[in-house]
């Protein structure tokens, strides 16, 4: 977040239209939960002040949800003219130019004489941003990729249970090799978790009680596993994390189920330790991992890390990893069931109980809820307690995202937001989904 500019309060953010309002005309559309909270704070807090209990308080900004990047500047005055609305309006403007927000963003009305006006509950003014949402929500196809035995959706469902769902993924410019329907990905998919299996009842801590993976099947008895072709050319997505990109997209397609991880084989570049990903969402990225004994090393790998792996209380681990990355175990870089899977820390969560693996553990929980909705329960380690309190003062100071650190993965639906506790807007998932490198 920018730091604070001025005397107080605007809040202008990064990302492309929502709303190109004006001067005095009040803004729509769609706001998260995060930010109107995060106004409400600034706002409750000045308000106490001596010197503002009698003044008016006026704020635009603009906004489409999407991004966290912040530009905070707000004014409290005895009176509020057209003088005050044009001074506010032209600094507001002049905080999009100077950090580059957007080339049209324009600022708009949200509150004024200690009244928020802002309209939540209106679509968007904007038809591109409108049109682009119908146009991301429907499967791109070309139309090559209209093959035997190949599904653009998600098919129902066999059981009502989590499960993890599976995706080959191609950009526009990619060459379908085929392996949803060729039996590739499946291969992998179930060597992967008998090996699994295996290893886990392996565990000196798990008394010979084996655990998998649940899998998304379809009502035939093979894996449910959908194609998606992304409207976005290899090089356009962003270099060091292209689900920074995918994830905005699966969720216009409506892929967030939140029972559900998703986890695709992405046949475009990926970074540098050819996968990524975290509770929600997660990628191999097969055009540079394709090797059946480095993939199923990779997979592993990747799903833990969707169950919220590695926690910062695991023994062993360390900013997500362990300490040592080589370490032989699935949250390394090899096959067996390590600290990440079973441990003996109270108050920290393990694989073992996660609601994603079967049989389910009498306390099992859901990553989706400890990570994203940062429902917490019994996860009350020191160390998780300590990153915590750390998380927070560096929130309340305005650190930036990406150092605001925290207890493991960042959930991937909610990592554009400021404080990683809101979802993406349709309109703010078109903005990070269209988002250049």
């Amino acid at each position: 977040m920018m730091k604070i500019i001025l005397r107080s309060i605007i809040l202008c953010l990064f990302l492309s239209g929502e709303a190109f309002a004006g001067l005095k005309e009040v803004g729509l559309g769609e706001v998260p939960a995060d930010i109107k909270d995060q106004i409400k704070n600034q706002f409750d807090k000045n308000i106490k002040k001596k010197k503002n209990k009698d003044k008016k308080f006026i704020l635009y900004f603009y906004t489409d949800g999407g991004s966290n990047n912040s530009v905070w500047d707000s004014t409290f005055a005895d009176e509020i003219t057209d003088k005050l609305h044009e001074k506010i309006f032209q600094q507001c403007t002049k905080q999009i130019r100077k950090y580059k927000i957007s080339k049209t963003a324009e600022c708009s009305l949200y509150a004024t004489d200690k009244q928020v006006v802002w309209n939540f509950s209106a679509e968007t003014n904007d038809k591109e941003i409108s049109n682009k949402i119908a146009l991301y929500s429907k499967p791109f196809i070309q139309p090559e990729d209209k093959k035997l035995g190949r599904f653009f959706e998600d098919q129902p469902d066999v059981i009502n249970d989590y499960q993890i769902h599976f995706n080959y993924l191609l950009a526009t410019d990619s060459k379908d090799r085929e392996w949803d329907i060729s039996g590739k990905m499946e291969t992998i998919l179930l060597e992967m978790n008998e090996i699994m299996a295996k290893e886990t009842a392996k565990h000196r801590l798990s008394n010979g009680v084996s655990k998998k993976f649940k899998f998304d099947y379809r009502k035939d008895g093979k894996l449910d596993i959908t194609f998606i072709r992304i409207p976005k050319k290899s090089k356009d997505f962003t270099p060091d994390s292209p689900n920074n990109n995918i994830v905005p997209y699966l969720w216009l397609q409506g892929l967030n189920n939140p029972k559900k991880i998703y986890f695709n084989f992405a046949d475009i570049p990926g970074n540098e330790g050819d996968g990524e990903a975290g509770p929600g969402v997660g990628s191999a990225f097969v055009s540079s991992a394709s090797q059946k004994p480095r993939l199923i090393k990779l997979i592993l790998h990747e799903l833990y890390h969707t169950q919220g792996q590695g926690f910062e209380c695991v023994p062993g681990v360390k900013n997500g990893h362990y300490i040592n990355e080589d370490t032989p175990t699935h949250l390394g870089a090899g096959l067996k069931a390590g600290s990440a899977y079973m441990h003996e820390e109270q108050g920290c969560p393990q694989t073992a109980d996660s609601v994603y693996l079967t049989p389910t553990a009498e306390n099992s929980y859901d990553p989706y809820k400890v990570m994203c909705l940062k429902e917490y329960g019994n996860f009350n380690h020191p160390k998780i307690l300590k990153a915590l309190k750390r998380f927070n003062k560096k929130l309340a100071e305005g650190a930036p995202p990406h150092e605001l650190g925290g207890i493991g993965p960042v959930c991937k639906w909610t990592m554009a937001s400021r404080d990683r506790s809101s979802f993406p807007t349709k309109s703010g998932a078109v903005s990070d989904f269209e988002r250049l490198k």
